[in-house]
Protein backbone atom coordinates (compact mmCIF):
# COMPACT_ATOMS: atom_id res chain seq x y z
CA UNK A 1 0.00 0.00 0.00
CA UNK A 2 1.30 3.46 -0.86
CA UNK A 3 0.20 6.70 0.76
CA UNK A 4 -0.82 9.30 -1.81
CA UNK A 5 -2.17 12.01 0.49
CA UNK A 6 -3.48 12.45 4.01
CA UNK A 7 -6.60 14.29 5.11
CA UNK A 8 -6.13 16.04 8.47
CA UNK A 9 -8.59 18.50 10.00
CA UNK A 10 -9.81 19.83 6.67
CA UNK A 11 -6.41 19.90 4.98
CA UNK A 12 -4.94 17.58 2.37
CA UNK A 13 -1.28 16.84 3.00
CA UNK A 14 1.02 15.28 0.44
CA UNK A 15 2.94 12.10 1.15
CA UNK A 16 6.24 13.99 1.47
CA UNK A 17 4.87 15.90 4.45
CA UNK A 18 3.92 12.80 6.43
CA UNK A 19 6.86 10.56 5.55
CA UNK A 20 8.86 10.44 8.77
CA UNK A 21 11.87 8.15 9.02
CA UNK A 22 13.35 6.72 12.23
CA UNK A 23 16.37 8.97 11.66
CA UNK A 24 14.07 12.01 11.71
CA UNK A 25 12.56 10.89 15.00
CA UNK A 26 15.97 10.25 16.58
CA UNK A 27 17.29 13.59 15.38
CA UNK A 28 14.32 15.45 16.83
CA UNK A 29 14.57 13.55 20.12
CA UNK A 30 18.30 14.29 20.37
CA UNK A 31 17.69 17.98 19.74
CA UNK A 32 15.03 18.02 22.46
CA UNK A 33 17.38 16.32 24.95
CA UNK A 34 20.13 18.80 24.12
CA UNK A 35 17.78 21.73 24.64
CA UNK A 36 16.50 20.27 27.93
CA UNK A 37 20.04 19.80 29.24
CA UNK A 38 21.02 23.34 28.23
CA UNK A 39 17.92 24.82 29.86
CA UNK A 40 18.48 22.78 33.02
CA UNK A 41 22.11 23.88 33.28
CA UNK A 42 21.22 27.51 32.66
CA UNK A 43 18.48 27.59 35.31
CA UNK A 44 20.22 25.37 37.85
CA UNK A 45 17.39 22.85 37.90
CA UNK A 46 18.68 19.27 37.96
CA UNK A 47 17.11 16.89 35.44
CA UNK A 48 18.16 13.52 34.05
CA UNK A 49 19.47 15.26 30.95
CA UNK A 50 21.75 17.58 32.94
CA UNK A 51 23.20 15.08 35.45
CA UNK A 52 26.06 13.81 33.21
CA UNK A 53 27.09 17.40 32.52
CA UNK A 54 26.96 18.30 36.20
CA UNK A 55 29.15 15.33 37.16
CA UNK A 56 31.65 16.13 34.40
CA UNK A 57 31.81 19.79 35.40
CA UNK A 58 32.28 18.85 39.06
CA UNK A 59 35.19 16.56 38.16
CA UNK A 60 36.75 19.31 36.03
CA UNK A 61 36.55 21.65 39.02
CA UNK A 62 38.19 19.05 41.26
CA UNK A 63 40.91 18.45 38.67
CA UNK A 64 41.62 22.18 38.42
CA UNK A 65 41.88 22.50 42.21
CA UNK A 66 44.09 19.42 42.34
CA UNK A 67 46.46 20.78 39.72
CA UNK A 68 46.60 24.22 41.31
CA UNK A 69 47.39 22.89 44.79
CA UNK A 70 49.57 19.88 43.81
CA UNK A 71 47.11 17.58 45.60
CA UNK A 72 47.27 14.15 43.96
CA UNK A 73 44.12 12.49 42.63
CA UNK A 74 44.46 8.90 41.41
CA UNK A 75 42.31 9.54 38.33
CA UNK A 76 44.64 12.34 37.20
CA UNK A 77 47.95 10.54 37.65
CA UNK A 78 48.09 9.40 34.01
CA UNK A 79 46.52 12.57 32.63
CA UNK A 80 49.84 13.74 31.19
CA UNK A 81 49.96 10.57 29.02
CA UNK A 82 46.40 10.93 27.76
CA UNK A 83 45.86 12.13 24.17
CA UNK A 84 44.54 15.65 23.84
Amino acid sequence: MEVISVYDDGSMLGKEVVSITPEDLLSTFKTGCTNMAALSLATGIVTEASVPHLITNAFKNLAAISMATDYKIKELENASNAPV
